[in-house]
């Protein structure tokens, strides 16, 4: 039977939540910094108009105040003239500023206006302006915007004082400009804003595929990485995230991930051949201990032999003892129970009396102990306690690993800052790939497990843990076939 053809998956960033989101916050972001911007334009060129126009107009008003005196001073068989050609300039600059231009006396009555060359003037005829407004025009004159019955709804009213060069003390009258701010004002935004929306358009067009390449190259990592956690989650560690991204930061991320990757599943395996290697730690003793009591109880094993196999119980059960306080000092330590008290005291004494504790094992591999003869008084500020298991461990170790007649060195010296102890032993040796992990947690050396019969691995960690929260420094060094050396070091009490 013919198969169907397999639906084509959608690229990652198309599936993407992460995409969308991203893409609709950003693109919001634009389209509101554009309203913004819009917002902040239309106030900007309202104020801009508003200036200019006033400007326009008191300029105006004053040009027509110098023919208003004339009007004013001249006699009677001229003043019908002057009247003339105020009306005629008053028509004139209200068609070119498409305002109101007229000239009242003291009271508010209107005496010209633009249409007064034709006669008396239906609109202005009947029009007195307020003694508040009247006021206020013959005192320095306004600039305002009103909306009343005066001048009407929507109004921008410039008043301008005529002086009284006669008399010099109060003004004669005022020169009043109006103009209809919603028909003034709507045409020059709706002109700016014509522009403003064409160029958002292209500039939102063009931040658009921006935003929209953008937010795909953050999608698509992220959710590739996403999906290489949950494999990581589920204890998958073979799964890789791609570091070959064209951002960075991205690829430091990549690589940081499979770094962890890479740690969690060294320690996972480390975990698993710990786990196999206590129980086998704990089996081995418990049958040996199991089988030698059995064989007493139900005499299999004859009463002249008791001692000997009791005694082997005995050794069987110190060690199992070794093994669980090792793992109980590991868990305290990583719980944080174990807490430090410092004191000074002579690490060189506690040197020699943490190696006495090995003289039957060294005598019977006749191990010949150096640099007892040179070795002083130093002093260390640390936890007696913490540091004498750290002591014992590495002795312990260096003991396990010397062969017969082979040799431990022991250095105890001190500086200005710190005192240092380093122990050396010969022997196989540990490769460069292994000494660089010998601190690490549930890490054992492969090839010394034949030697290291009785131990789990758990006895470097635990210097290190120890050295490390007196925030001294420990190394380990190694040449194979030739020695093995550890030194440790711990920060002088500051004065």
């Amino acid at each position: 039977m013919k198969k169907g053809k397999e639906k084509k998956k959608k690229p990652i960033y198309k599936r993407s939540t992460i995409f969308r989101r991203y893409f609709a916050f950003a693109a919001l972001i634009v389209f509101a910094c554009m309203v913004v911007l819009g917002l902040v334009m239309i106030v900007f060129v309202s104020s801009q108009w508003w200036n200019d126009k006033t400007d326009t107009l008191v300029g105006n008003a004053k040009n027509i105040i110098s023919v208003a005196k004339e009007y004013h001073l001249a006699d009677k068989s001229e003043a019908e003239h002057t009247k003339k050609l105020l009306s005629s300039t008053l028509n004139t600059m209200s068609g070119a500023t498409k305002s109101d231009y007229f000239i009242t006396d003291k009271e508010g009555n209107i005496l010209i206006c633009e249409n007064s060359v034709n006669g008396s003037c239906a609109e202005h005829g009947k029009m007195k302006i307020t003694e508040d407004y009247m006021k206020r025009a013959l005192n320095n004159g306004f600039t305002n915007y009103v909306s009343d019955d005066v001048f009407g709804r929507g109004q921008f009213v410039v008043a301008v004082p005529i002086p009284d060069d006669v008399s010099g003390s109060e003004s004669i009258g005022a020169v009043f400009a109006v103009e209809n701010a919603v028909e003034g004002l709507l045409p020059y935004i709706l002109g700016i804003l014509n522009v403003f929306f064409f160029t958002t358009i292209i500039l939102l067009g063009i931040s658009s595929l921006v935003i929209y390449q953008l937010c795909k190259g953050i999608a698509v990592p992220l959710e590739e990485m996403e999906e290489v956690t949950k494999h990581f989650a589920k204890g998958e560690f073979d799964h890789r995230a791609n570091e070959n991204y064209k951002r960075g930061y991205f690829s430091s991320f990549a690589a940081a991930l499979n770094k962890m990757a890479d740690e969690l599943a060294v320690n996972e395996e480390a975990q698993k051949s710990f786990i196999a290697n206590v129980s086998h730690e704990l089996k081995t003793p418990m049958t040996t201990i199991g089988g030698f009591i059995d064989g007493i109880l139900d005499g299999t094993i004859p009463e002249s032999q008791q001692r000997r196999y009791l005694q082997t119980v005995s050794t069987e059960v110190k060690r199992l003892a070794r093994i669980v306080v090792s793992m109980l000092n590991l868990s305290k330590i990583e719980a944080g129970e174990v807490s430090l008290s410092p004191v000074e005291y002579d690490i060189s004494k506690q040197v020699v009396e943490t190696l006495l504790n090995f003289e039957r094992r060294i005598d019977e591999k006749n191990i010949r102990i150096e640099g007892f003869e040179d070795m002083s008084p130093v002093t260390a500020y640390a936890d007696r306690d913490l540091v004498q298991q750290v002591i014992y461990n590495l002795f312990d170790n260096a003991v396990k690993f010397t062969p017969e007649n082979g040799k431990i060195t022991v250095f105890v010296n001190d500086t200005e800052k710190e005192t240092c102890v380093t122990i050396r032993n010969t022997g196989a040796g540990v490769s460069n790939e292994e000494i660089s992990r010998i601190f690490e947690r549930f890490y054992k050396v492969d090839k010394s497990r034949s030697f290291d019969v009785k131990g789990v691995g758990l006895g470097l960690y635990i210097v290190k843990t120890i050295i490390n929260m007196h925030d001294g420094e420990i190394s380990a060094s190694s040449k194979e076939g030739e020695y093995t050396e550890f030194s440790f070091k711990l920060p002088l009490k500051e004065n």
